[in-house]
């Protein structure tokens, strides 16, 4: 009598089969190497991500996150990668780089003491918290152009003391508060263009600090008797006011206190706030100024257009740093 093991059977083929490799997902975004800095660069943007992918190469020195659909990221996401990468590594420094990212809230910065370069550019920040970057006190460059920022925390950047570029541009802020800068001893770049500025409260350059490049224009100023601190402070900085001229494959920059110019009111209209005198009842005021001459030799700075990774920044007057932005 036979007996039969139908039930058996599968089991016994599938024993006999050769043990299949097990093989590593592939990485969820294509990487390369990077030329320039000879490190592994893996590029995620536009890949629809709600998070930080995890299967990322253990050499990962760039991390770019643009364009997808992060709504808040923490820095565990980047435990798995080398120490001495941290999150993005460029040469010797750290650099965070979430543009595009729509975030609405600023992301978790714990973990991250020895962060150097924090972009944050064109996400939809609407606020920031007193001391919001106390955890990051080594930034060097923070770049937070683009969003909607209204206004600002006086003590925003406390402790940033080591902090040397400064983008605010493209935001909305109608007005900062007069000590928004006071710990920022080692402030080269400013960048207020394109804002809705009308006018800046006295003192709100810290006296005698001496700026590099200061970019102002693209704002609604208000000529009248509260814009005479702006005024005096550009005419006694005429060498550090700048105006960006952004194009395809190259970026001008040229010194321009006179485009800084009055949007209100009509009288004042497209005028240059250097040469709005104002009477506001001060001893001197009424008195007639001799028409002001604007002197300078014709510089204009071109710069090839960067990587997409780093934040655009016009070169210190004393050692390379960054140069102005590119879109």
């Amino acid at each position: 009598m036979a007996v039969r093991f139908p039930a058996l059977l599968p089991l016994i083929l599938a024993a006999l089969q050769p043990a299949a490799v097990p093989t590593e997902p592939p990485p969820p975004c294509p990487w390369e190497m990077n030329k320039v800095k000879d490190i592994v660069e893996v590029n995620c943007t536009g890949q629809d991500l709600g998070a930080v992918p995890v299967s990322l190469p253990e050499d990962t020195g760039i991390l770019l996150l643009n364009a997808n659909r992060l709504l808040s990221v923490s820095t565990a996401a980047f435990q798995t990668l080398p120490e001495d990468t941290g999150i993005l590594l460029l040469n010797a420094n750290r650099l965070l780089f979430i543009s595009t990212a729509t975030f609405q809230t600023l992301p978790a910065l714990q973990g991250l003491p020895a962060l150097t370069r924090l972009a944050l550019a064109h996400n939809k920040l609407q606020a920031l918290a007193p001391a919001a970057f106390r955890a990051v006190l080594q930034l060097q460059d923070l770049d937070l152009r683009g969003n909607a920022l209204r206004t600002l925390p006086e003590d925003v950047f406390m402790g940033l003391r080591a902090l040397k570029d400064l983008d605010l541009s493209d935001n909305a802020l109608e007005e900062l508060p007069r000590g928004l800068l006071q710990d920022l001893v080692t402030l080269e770049t400013l960048w207020l263009s394109g804002n809705r500025l009308r006018a800046l409260p006295s003192g709100f350059f810290p006296e005698g600090h001496l700026f590099a490049y200061v970019f102002l224009t693209e704002n609604p100023w208000h000529c009248d008797c509260d814009l005479v601190y702006l005024r005096s402070w550009i005419l006694r900085n005429e060498g550090s006011v700048y105006e960006p001229e952004r194009g395809l494959g190259k970026t001008k920059v040229e010194v321009a206190p006179e485009k800084v110019l009055c949007q209100s009111p009509s009288e004042h209209l497209q005028k240059p706030i250097i040469r709005f005198k104002p009477n506001c009842g001060h001893v001197g005021d009424a008195e007639e100024e001799e028409e002001y001459e604007f002197h300078y030799e014709e510089s204009t700075l071109i710069y090839p257009l960067l990587a997409s990774l780093s934040p655009v920044y016009p070169p210190s007057s004393e050692e390379p740093t960054t140069a102005p932005h590119t879109p």
